[in-house]
């Protein structure tokens, strides 16, 4: 599997042609993502695209005709090709085949760019509707970040939360055993916008936050120190880590869509926060990665 590498001079990233998934983050030596160890978790930082999260019974209908898909889509598994590289951006595209229109009747153009400035790494997303005919789709990010960065158990760490108003707690939306969202949420309260991480804060899976007013998160050590910070102007955003591997990492997931509900039977235009494309319009998205 070809692996594409650029270093501005304080940070390098990796990034796979497979998905165009980032395989690495370095900045002064130090490995700041997963490194997609089979045996706990086999990825990095995934695209999830046409859809976020799992349909319900893994099929949607589209103009009464019933597809199937699995959890996250198609796009974390396909094969992009570059598209430029500089020693300060990268991109990728990835265009519609036979393959994904027999389950997802859309002609697209989806396209994955990585800027570094200085320290700072920027995530764009570009979808780009090639067909005739409005098309549907969600895409998210589901990058996982050392946990701690160095050395230690996760639960040393602590997740902070910002917006333009302060924030006192977070209620979070869980996902039952199906990937559905059900109606159980967790409620965290915050002190200085910071929880430290549990034990069992991902034992009902992974965390949504909905129109939370949050739009920055950050990690810290268990000196209070942050050392990584995720900024997004999307209002849902999910967090995850696997319950009881011992994982040392988490990922901050910002998402434009996301899983239906239980017992949802709408058509794949009816899903929650999902968005539309008329014939020949773009979509751009992007949110940073901040080393410190």
């Amino acid at each position: 599997m070809k692996i594409h590498e650029i270093d501005n001079g304080v940070i390098s990233i990796a990034v796979r042609e497979k998905g165009a998934e980032l395989a690495s983050i370095r900045k002064d030596g130090k490995e700041y993502l997963w490194n997609a160890d089979p045996s706990v978790w086999n990825r990095s930082a995934p695209q999830l695209f046409p859809i976020v999260g799992t349909l319900n019974n893994n099929e949607y209908v589209y103009n009464g005709k019933t597809y199937g898909m699995s959890r996250h889509g198609f796009a974390r598994d396909s094969m992009f090709t570059l598209s430029r590289k500089t020693d300060t951006d990268i991109c990728f595209e990835f265009r519609d085949t036979a393959e994904t229109l027999a389950v997802y009747p859309f002609p697209f153009l989806f396209e994955v760019e990585y800027i570094l400035r200085n320290n700072v790494l920027t995530y764009v997303w570009r979808i780009i509707n090639t067909g005739d005919k409005t098309m549907y789709f969600s895409v998210g990010g589901h990058p996982a970040f050392m946990c701690p960065v160095s050395g230690g158990k996760i639960t040393d760490c602590s997740i902070g939360f910002a917006g333009k108003e302060p924030v006192n707690e977070i209620r979070c939306e869980t996902i039952n055993a199906a990937g559905l969202l059900q109606s159980r949420s967790d409620t965290y309260g915050l002190s200085n916008g910071i929880v430290r991480i549990s034990d069992d804060m991902f034992s009902h899976d992974v965390l949504i936050l909905e129109n939370s007013g949050v739009h920055s998160i950050s990690l810290l050590d268990k000196s209070g120190k942050t050392w990584l910070r995720v900024d997004f102007d999307t209002d849902i955003v999910g967090l995850w880590s696997p319950q009881d591997k011992g994982a040392p990492f988490l990922c901050i997931e910002p998402w434009y869509g996301r899983c239906d509900r239980e017992n949802f039977k709408g058509e794949l235009n009816d899903r929650e926060w999902g968005n539309s494309l008329e014939s020949g319009e773009k979509f751009e998205k992007s949110f940073t990665v901040t080393v410190l």
